[in-house]
């Protein structure tokens, strides 16, 4: 068995890099700007950038013509997008990306804010200069790299090897909107006859709602540049409304053909060790990957079986992952490691562990899981964490859409909706 500074199952050396350090900086520059050089050059990119947003309108007659467009802007490395927002004129930043030790972002210009950006850029070349010899909006200006015409690709904060060339390649897309877009982007959709997903297949976030659309790249294009909606592009991934929603009253068959495609790992394989409320085996997908002499507890009396769902929940992620793909397709699925189970919390009628025993408590559960299988390899994942005062355990949540989907009887049930709740 492993000895407390001798950890041989914990082997990271076939996933180190050596490279340089090098730094992003704070957005200076140890270069000083030439304020005529630098104002002239920005000033006239910038009438060229908005051209082209002008160019753009009536490019089709189904869109009612936009009240702003975006250009692209280039900061010097590690400036903040925030420099470029104002929020008084509606100037505000979208999409950015850190590209080649840049930073570049898609940056909307309201019809009714040129006069206000152009004034800037005026007032830094030709207003008076300060009592430290600096022009007007220094700050802001001298941020600036380069202004140019907005292309698709920096509304693409995906993989870039994801965006497609091909015009008429169609897809599902992941437009990011403001909030206060959302009606517009619909409207878009409905005028270019493009699908939009309903709201309950919408993310919300405080400030952005992201809108899956099917539609060819050129239609994506149209939509970014002659309406000035989106904000980002990225590939729209697999949803999984359809299986905790729609597909409920059919779960069984759907859970049961996923089993019957799997090619269940040997006790041979490597394992995860899930220390938490426990896991319930008794669910097809995952009764093949957990054998009973797997499961353990820090006391006996706790049983093994899970109180709460959470450690069922989350041996689930750990043997499959995201199960929307999986469960959508006909394709054959191989797992490559198994799982064991330490249950380290106790149930709400057991008196609860002392706080400052933790770190004794955690030891334990690795050395049960040890001293049972000391020849096999293995991963630890204990995904809770205590809150200070309370008796009770803070689940943290992980960003899954979906940890694994449950049958309805009693014994395994509430586990997914109740562990991403």
């Amino acid at each position: 068995m492993a000895g407390r500074f001798t950890l041989p199952h914990i082997d990271v050396s076939a996933l180190h890099t050596a490279s340089p350090y090098t730094g992003t900086g704070s957005g200076g520059s140890s270069v000083p700007r030439i304020r005529a050089e630098h104002g002239r050059k920005l000033s006239n990119e910038l009438d060229v950038a908005l051209a082209a947003i002008t160019e753009l309108r009536g490019a089709d007659p189904r869109l009612e013509p936009a009240a702003g467009g975006y250009i692209e802007v280039e900061l010097r490395p590690g400036t903040s997008a925030d420099v470029l927002e104002w929020k008084k004129h509606g100037i505000r930043p979208g999409a950015t990306k850190d590209r080649d030790n840049l930073r570049t972002v898609a940056l909307y210009v309201p019809d009714n804010a040129r006069e206000a950006i152009q004034q800037i850029l005026d007032d830094y070349l030709s207003g008076p200069l300060s009592p430290k010899g600096n022009p007007p909006n220094a700050s802001r200006v001298e941020k600036i790299e380069e202004i140019r015409r907005a292309r698709l690709e920096v509304f693409w904060t995906d993989d870039p090897n994801a965006l497609p060339d091909n015009p008429q390649h169609l897809m599902w897309w992941a437009i990011w909107a403001h909030r206060d877009n959302e009606a517009a982007v619909e409207d878009v959709c409905r005028r270019l006859s493009l699908r939009a997903a309903s709201a309950d297949r919408r993310l919300y976030f405080p400030e952005a709602v992201v809108i899956p659309v099917l539609a060819r790249r050129a239609a994506i294009e149209l939509m970014t540049f002659a309406t000035g909606v989106v904000s980002e592009l990225r590939r729209a991934s697999d949803n999984p409304v359809f299986f905790l929603e729609d597909a409920r009253e059919n779960q069984n068959e759907w859970v049961d053909d996923l089993a019957g495609r799997i090619v269940w790992p040997g006790n041979e394989v490597p394992a995860v060790c899930v220390m938490d409320t426990g896991v319930n085996r008794g669910h097809s997908l995952i009764e093949p990957a957990l054998a009973a002499a797997d499961q353990h507890a820090i006391d006996r009396d706790w049983g093994v079986d899970d109180h709460h769902s959470h450690g069922t929940a989350m041996a689930g992620l750990a043997l499959h992952g995201d199960l929307t793909a999986a469960l959508s397709d006909r394709s054959e699925r191989r797992l490559n490691h198994r799982l064991e189970s330490v249950k380290l919390l106790p149930p709400q009628n057991m008196d609860p562990n002392e706080p400052h025993s933790y770190g004794v408590i955690s030891q334990t559960a690795v050395s049960l899981a040890e001293i049972a299988a000391p020849e096999r390899s293995r991963v630890f994942c204990m995904a809770v964490a205590l809150v200070r005062g309370s008796k009770f355990v803070q689940i943290l949540i992980f960003d899954a859409f979906i940890m694994l989907w449950f049958r309805s009887d009693e014994q395994i049930s509430g586990g997914c909706r109740q562990a991403c709740g």
